[in-house]
């Protein structure tokens, strides 16, 4: 939650009931909205579980919001790797038109 050459913020942000201080050069609206989200997340959890543990709690969020970190960046490396293919291919269709004219 950094932001290079902004000023450091300071920001208390409640999680599962407890509050926290946090301080980061990222701006104070996306601290609040990133909070929430683990927030969020943590009371979702304890709605579809029987865990009570605020750990525990925290450690099932933190595994669910890697695991769609990481299905978005394989979903972007495939777009990323189709947008490259048909990149070739239209490149390759202009050369095959250009060479012929």
């Amino acid at each position: 939650m950094t932001d290079k050459g902004s000023t450091e913020n300071a920001v208390k942000v409640t999680i599962y009931g407890q509050e926290y201080p946090i301080r980061s050069r990222g701006n104070v609206e996306y601290i609040r909205k990133v909070a929430r989200y683990v927030d969020e997340q943590m009371y979702q959890i304890e709605e579809q579980t029987s865990v009570k543990s605020p750990s525990r709690l925290a450690i099932l969020a933190a595994l669910n919001i890697a695991d769609k970190l990481f299905e978005l960046q394989d979903d972007k490396d495939q777009l990323l790797s189709d947008f490259e293919a048909k990149a070739r291919e239209i490149s390759e269709y202009l050369n095959r038109g250009i060479n012929e004219v």
